[in-house]
């Protein structure tokens, strides 16, 4: 699962995970993205988010996201300056796997993606799945 307000990001982001061999559920609204998640999204194992979109507080989303599927793995992406120190402040019992800064290139993220989700069926590209 991808989350990112600018739905340009969100969509370079996504292409290039599909490409990868990733199947992707892509959203630029937190909400919705949070809604999809309480109605069982089961395929969901890794959640991308930007730390900082509207409708939620600063790394809201993961926080609401990981008492829900406290099991889900994350990753996060900043526009802003990685200050780790803030991060595990914010995240004393979450573990957070990596933060990558934007802007960044599609095989930056995979390279972080693929010890924390490798890919089933290399090779086998799934179907696309919208951007909502």
């Amino acid at each position: 699962m991808v989350v990112d307000a600018d739905k340009d990001i969100l969509a370079i982001i996504q292409m290039g995970l599909e490409k990868a061999g990733y199947a992707v559920h892509g959203f630029s609204d937190p909400m919705e993205a949070l809604a999809h998640i309480q109605n069982g999204c089961k395929d969901c194992e890794l959640l991308i988010s930007d730390t900082r979109m509207p409708h939620v507080t600063e790394f809201g989303l993961v926080r609401q996201v990981k008492k829900l599927r406290p099991e889900m793995k994350v990753v996060m992406m900043t526009a802003f300056e990685v200050n780790m120190p803030e991060i595990h402040a914010v995240f004393p019992s979450i573990p957070v796997d990596n933060v990558v800064r934007k802007p960044f290139a599609p095989s930056k993220l995979i390279e972080i993606m693929k010890p924390l989700l490798p890919l089933r069926n290399e090779g086998q590209r799934p179907p696309p799945i919208k951007v909502k």
